[in-house]
C-alpha cells in the first residue's frame, strides 16, 4: 500500500513537471527568441539616432567655426577660407568622446576620415561605398544603414549630405561605427536572457516537485500571465491568490511579476525618461482604444535644440527626464505618457478635453517654473501643447495628427501655448529662456 502511495505521488511530480515546466520551456524559447529581435531591433534603432547626431554635429561644428562653403582646393578642404584639413582635432575628438568613426566627403571622395588601414593610415581619397552615393545624391536624402561595407569591414553607418548656398549637394558626413563591436553586446543581452529563462525554467521545476495538486490552479494562473507577457502584453496583474500564498508558487508569481518590470522597462519604455516608447504606445491604444474616450494631446519642449547648443546634451537630458516625470506624475494614473521622439511627447487622456487641459495648465505652469542651473548660467524652458478628444469611429492616427496639426499650429503661433481644435487658450504667460 506505501508502495502505491509512493508511485502516486512520483505520477503526479511527474504530471505537474509535465504540465508546468513543458509550457514555460516554450515560454522561455519564445521569449528569447522575442527578446533578441526586439533587442536587436532597439539596438539598430538606437544606432541610427545616435549616428545621425554625430553626422550632424559634423556639419554644426564646421558651420560654427566658419560660415561659408565647403570646397577644395587642390588636395585641401576648405570651410570657407579656412583649411580644414590640415586640422584633424575635431574629427579625432568627436571619435574619442563617442567611439564612433567619422569622415568628411567631398564629391564621393573620403577627403577627411578616422577610419585607418592596417597600417594606421586614414583613408583618405577613398570612394564611398556602393549604394551610398545614389540614396545621398541621387534620392537627395540622408541615409542609414546597418551593413555598410568600408574595406570588407561592415559598418553601421549614417550619412548626411552637404549642400552649398544654391542647394546642390557636394559633399556628405559620414557617423559609423563597426557592425562587430555593437553584435557582440547584443550577444551578451541575449545571452543574458536565455540564462534567464532557464534559471525561471528551473525554478518551476523545483517548486512543481514540491507542490500537490492543490497548486495546479495557480500554476495555470501563472502560465497565462506568461503567455501574455510573451505576447508583449505588460497590462496585466498577476492574480492576488498567487501573491498571497506562503509556498514557493507566491514567490515564482513575484518572480514573473518582476521580469514582468524588467521586460516592460528595456523593451516598453524609453531608457532615458522611462516613459513609454512607440512600440509599447501603440501595444496600450490597441488594447484600449476603443473601449475609452480618449482626449489627446501632442506637446513639444520649445526651442529644445537651442539647449543643447547652448547647455549641452547632458543639460538637455535632464530638461527631458525632468519634462517627463512631471508630465507621468501629472496625467500618468489617468492614462498613458509616451516619448513620441527628441522632444515631443504624446499624451493619451482617459477623461474630457477640458479635464485634460486642465491637468496640462498645471503641469505646464510647474515645467516653466522650473529653473534649471549649469553652474554658469540658468535657464527655463516652455512647451507647446495640441488638444483633441476622439470622435465616434475615429482611429487613433487621425487623431493623433489632429493633435499634432495643433501642435505645430501653436509653434507657429508663438510657442508657449496650448491650441485646443483651433482655439488658443489663453492664461499661459509666454515663457522666459535664459540665454
Amino acid at each position: 500500500m506505501s508502495e502505491n502511495k509512493t508511485s502516486k505521488r512520483r505520477s503526479l511530480v511527474v504530471t505537474l513537471i509535465q504540465i508546468g515546466v513543458i509550457p514555460i520551456l516554450l515560454l522561455g524559447i519564445g521569449l528569447t527568441v522575442y527578446s533578441q529581435y526586439s533587442v536587436r531591433e532597439g539596438m539598430d534603432y538606437e544606432m541610427e539616432r545616435a549616428l545621425s547626431g554625430i553626422a550632424h554635429n559634423i556639419l554644426s561644428t564646421y558651420n560654427a567655426l566658419d560660415g561659408g562653403e565647403f570646397s577644395m582646393k587642390g588636395e585641401d578642404l576648405y570651410k570657407g577660407e579656412k583649411n580644414i584639413t590640415a586640422d584633424y582635432r575635431i574629427l579625432d575628438d568627436l571619435k574619442n568622446d563617442t567611439g564612433n568613426d567619422v569622415t568628411i566627403y567631398y564629391g564621393d571622395k573620403r577627403r577627411m576620415t578616422t577610419i585607418v588601414d592596417d597600417k594606421g593610415n586614414r583613408l583618405t581619397g577613398t570612394d564611398a561605398p556602393e549604394g551610398v552615393i545614389d540614396h545621398v545624391y541621387g534620392q537627395k536624402e540622408e541615409y542609414f544603414s546597418t551593413d555598410v561595407d568600408i574595406q570588407g569591414v561592415p559598418y553601421y553607418g549614417y550619412y548626411v549630405p552637404i549642400r552649398n548656398d544654391a542647394g546642390d549637394i557636394i559633399g556628405m558626413t559620414f557617423a559609423g561605427k563597426p557592425k562587430d563591436s555593437v553584435m557582440l553586446s547584443t550577444h551578451y543581452m541575449v545571452v543574458g536572457n536565455i540564462l534567464i529563462s532557464i534559471f525561471a525554467i528551473l525554478l518551476a521545476a523545483f517548486i512543481l516537485y514540491l507542490a500537490s495538486s492543490k497548486m495546479v490552479v495557480a500554476i495555470q494562473h501563472i502560465r497565462r500571465f506568461l503567455g501574455k507577457l510573451a505576447g508583449g502584453d505588460f497590462t496585466q496583474k498577476m492574480p492576488d491568490e498567487v501573491l498571497k500564498r506562503k509556498d514557493e508558487l507566491a514567490e515564482m508569481g513575484e518572480y514573473a511579476v518582476h521580469v514582468e518590470i524588467a521586460l516592460d522597462d528595456m523593451i516598453s519604455r524609453d531608457p532615458l525618461t522611462k516613459l513609454l516608447n512607440r512600440r509599447a504606445t501603440m501595444v496600450r491604444v490597441e488594447n484600449t482604444w476603443e473601449n475609452c474616450d480618449f482626449a489627446i494631446a501632442m506637446g513639444d519642449i520649445d526651442w529644445f535644440k537651442g539647449v543643447n547648443d547652448n547647455y549641452g546634451h547632458d543639460m538637455g537630458d535632464e530638461v527631458l527626464k525632468f519634462v517627463a516625470g512631471e508630465l507621468k506624475d501629472e496625467l500618468e494614473k489617468s492614462g498613458f505618457v509616451a516619448r513620441w521622439g527628441g522632444e515631443e511627447f504624446l499624451i493619451g487622456f482617459d477623461g474630457t478635453q477640458e479635464e485634460l487641459v486642465s491637468h496640462l495648465k498645471a503641469v505646464t505652469g510647474r515645467i516653466r517654473a522650473k529653473v534649471f542651473d549649469t553652474g554658469e548660467k540658468t535657464f527655463s524652458v516652455t512647451m507647446t501643447m495640441g488638444v483633441t478628444i476622439k470622435q465616434p469611429g475615429e482611429e487613433f492616427e487621425v487623431v493623433m495628427n489632429r493633435a499634432d496639426n495643433l501642435l505645430y499650429k501653436g509653434k507657429r503661433g508663438g510657442r508657449n501655448q496650448i491650441v485646443v481644435d483651433g482655439e488658443e487658450l489663453d492664461g499661459i504667460p509666454e515663457g522666459i529662456v535664459t540665454e
